[in-house]
């Protein structure tokens, strides 16, 4: 079911929409709205999806170092403290 909506514009936008109807075989100036809100929504899902493929697998932001490589050397650490305490 369609929803009308009432919006105010200035001449100069209201010229813009018109001249998009004209130039791009547009039937009213509600479809001009509807690209319009079709692109933008087009254009927020692949930036979601250019985030999402930045992040490693973890989550994390690329650089960070997943806590599957630093466990090791915090392991390390603590072996080597140990054993100089007991020497101590």
């Amino acid at each position: 079911m369609a929803v009308t909506l009432n919006i105010s514009l200035s001449e100069e936008q209201a010229s813009w929409v018109e001249s998009r109807r004209e130039q791009g075989d547009f039937a009213s100036v509600s479809d001009v709205f509807r690209d319009l809100i079709r692109r933008a929504r087009e254009a927020e899902l692949s930036a979601a999806e250019a985030e999402f493929d930045r992040l490693d697998k973890t989550g994390q932001e690329p650089g960070e170092e997943p806590v599957d490589e630093i466990m090791p050397i915090v392991e390390h650490v603590k072996k080597e403290r140990r054993e100089a305490s007991r020497r101590s």
